[in-house]
């Protein structure tokens, strides 16, 4: 069997701004890259250079010419699908970033395709690879989560402009703050309740910049098993060198009490002493950790780990969650 070194990846869409949390990758682990494509070609040329790699404007060239074993996939949400059936139907296997598209149907289509052509696709809903996420999995029965409370509140929007303005555009992307961050924590409360579903109560969008997408949201959701959710998102957290976001969980259950915060979990259980756990509390540290894995899992013939299914379930309730706000 190949190892992970020998795997000749590509990266489509590298003016995205999630595109240097993979270099990660690259860079500790080793992945080899052989092209990369994007239609602003200062910043695939910049790739280029740095990668020593070909470059390429159009992905379709590349993906033609090139013959890569596996692709990172990149582009604006509204033309994600359009890119995802493209690798499909090379029969490359691949990841995209989420949302996928602009609605459930988006995901389920590209999903079908994928199914047909026996395609592997994973998903970086990138928290399911944390170790935060997998002590909570081992710690918390589902049926004793009574409330599941999550707030991510990254910098403003202005960020975006160097690489990814299109971010900033409701038609290109679906909503704001929800969709990308929000996604994150939908799926974490689906993995933790060990649920498929939400029924939305309500939600709030809140507009405080110029632009057309929701800077900070809110929405309250009810799990299957009747625990409840709560989910704060948000572009409005003035960063600097030492701190980029306001990161918070605490889950309410019939044991004790669970709190992360940054750099730090904390466990209160019923009759224990507290116990703080010093732990890397950072999201963007998981996209290498999800890059690696998922070509492991294609090289071992496993499904992926996230995948097409996990996040159309997301994306329902991401859409439910849009139309009430």
């Amino acid at each position: 069997m190949k190892d992970i070194h020998d795997i000749r990846t590509a990266f489509l869409g590298v003016s995205h701004w999630h595109v240097p949390l993979y270099m990660r990758a690259v860079e500790q682990d080793g992945l080899q890259v052989v092209a990369v494509s994007d239609e602003n070609q200062d910043m695939a040329a910049g790739y280029g250079e740095k990668l020593g790699c070909r470059v390429y404007r159009d992905y379709r060239e590349l993906l033609d010419r090139e013959k890569p074993d596996f692709v990172f996939a990149f582009e604006k949400h509204c033309n994600m699908p359009e890119l995802a059936g493209e690798i499909i139907s090379r029969g490359i296997p691949f990841t995209i970033e989420k949302p996928l598209g602009l609605c459930a149907g988006d995901v389920g289509r590209v999903m079908g395709l994928a199914r047909e052509k026996d395609v592997f696709c994973a998903i970086p809903l990138t928290w399911r690879y944390s170790d935060i996420a997998k002590q909570l999995k081992a710690e918390i029965q589902p049926e004793d989560i009574l409330h599941i409370s999550f707030r991510f509140i990254a910098g403003p929007t202005g960020r975006y402009l160097a690489t990814s303005p299109w971010m900033l555009d409701r038609k290109e992307t679906g909503s704001g703050c929800m969709t990308n961050l929000g996604v994150h924590f939908i799926d974490l409360a689906l993995m933790l309740t060990e649920s498929t579903s939400a029924q939305v109560l309500g939600s709030i969008f809140q507009y405080g910049s110029e632009y057309d997408i929701e800077t900070y949201a809110a929405a309250l959701l009810k799990m299957p098993g009747g625990s409840s959710l709560e989910i704060e998102t948000g572009y409005a957290y003035p960063m600097d060198e030492k701190s980029k976001r306001d990161n918070r969980w605490n889950i309410v259950t019939r044991k004790g009490y669970y709190t992360m915060g940054d750099g730090y979990f904390e466990f209160r259980r019923h009759g224990e002493a507290p116990v703080m756990v010093r732990m890397d509390t950072d999201s963007d540290s998981y996209y290498r950790i999800f890059a690696v894995e998922s070509i492991r899992e294609w090289l071992e013939g496993k499904e992926p780990s996230v995948g097409l299914g996990h996040l159309l379930n997301v994306r329902r309730i991401l859409d439910d969650i849009i139309d009430k706000a």
